[in-house]
């Protein structure tokens, strides 16, 4: 008889769906072909997307000076149900970024990116915090809209960035989980390009090292990751997007010249906090 009774409640809900209602148990459930992220920098009414504003996600482990994640770089969240209304009020903390806080070779794991370096525990000299969700500026709104500020987030103004001195990170990852209520979303290069059209990612200038057991390596700009820069600034060398830090299209001085301004930088240096 229960089973009976799954299976009319199964079949009730498909011929609600056809026709056009969605029950109320499900409106709050993000719907992976309408939701989304892109990215963004500059006023949050007048924004820039797309490649111009990746050229702004860039970071060293201490996250200091005005050319790092500059101009508010962010990522727009927009989420929806399956009906396409908007789903409001998603808790800040139900909305991040995911990273497991370091490699497997590390003993970390999970459904976070296991690329970036972000634990106390091999890195303890330079005191670096332990993240595991990159979390939104705020709750979703009434568009379901809400903002993950690189830098950090400025209390009652989401995606305008203020310096957060408990988010840094190390290493470099192509595509970071972005997942809201447990649902991991696809990324858009601007608000009206096609779902998958791009990945979250933050270039940065400590993407050598960190990665085994060895305790203090990781969140370290130095000679590591400033050699294979200096050796692919020249022109005839295979393009490396990691190491195209204004991403311009190519590696050359600026590039250069950016990454050894933060040379020997980590989690309390130059910046304490």
């Amino acid at each position: 008889m229960q089973q009976r009774w799954k299976w009319l409640f199964a079949l009730a809900v498909f011929l609600l769906a056809l026709s056009g209602f969605t029950p109320a148990s499900y409106a709050g459930v993000p719907d992976v072909l309408q939701s989304f992220y892109v990215p963004q920098s500059g006023s949050v009414t007048t924004p820039t997307e797309g490649a111009a504003a990746i050229a702004n996600a860039r970071r060293c482990p201490n996250d200091d000076g005005i050319q790092v994640l500059k101009l508010n770089s962010r990522l727009k969240v927009v989420v929806k149900a399956s009906d396409g209304s908007p789903i409001v009020g998603i808790p800040a903390s139900d909305i991040c970024v995911l990273f497991n806080g370091g490699t497997p070779a590390q003993g970390f794991s999970g459904v976070g990116d296991d690329s970036i370096i972000a634990n106390f525990q091999f890195n303890p000299l330079a005191n670096c915090p332990d993240i595991r969700c990159v979390q939104a500026d705020a709750p979703t709104d009434g568009a379901g809209v809400t903002y993950i500020t690189w830098i950090g987030a400025t209390p009652g103004s989401p995606g305008t960035g203020t310096r957060d001195p408990f988010r840094k990170w190390g290493g470099y990852a192509g595509s970071i989980p972005v997942v809201v209520l447990g649902f991991q979303l696809q990324g858009k290069l601007t608000s009206g390009s096609a779902l998958g059209t791009y990945t979250a990612h933050v270039k940065s200038l400590d993407f050598v090292g960190g990665r085994t057991t060895v305790a203090n390596q990781g969140e370290l700009v130095n000679s590591l990751d400033i050699n294979p820069v200096q050796s692919d600034a020249v022109p005839g060398k295979p393009y490396k997007y990691g190491e195209d830090f204004d991403n311009n299209g190519i590696v050359n001085s600026i590039d250069l010249n950016f990454i050894k301004a933060h040379n020997n930088h980590k989690c309390n240096f130059p910046t304490v906090n």
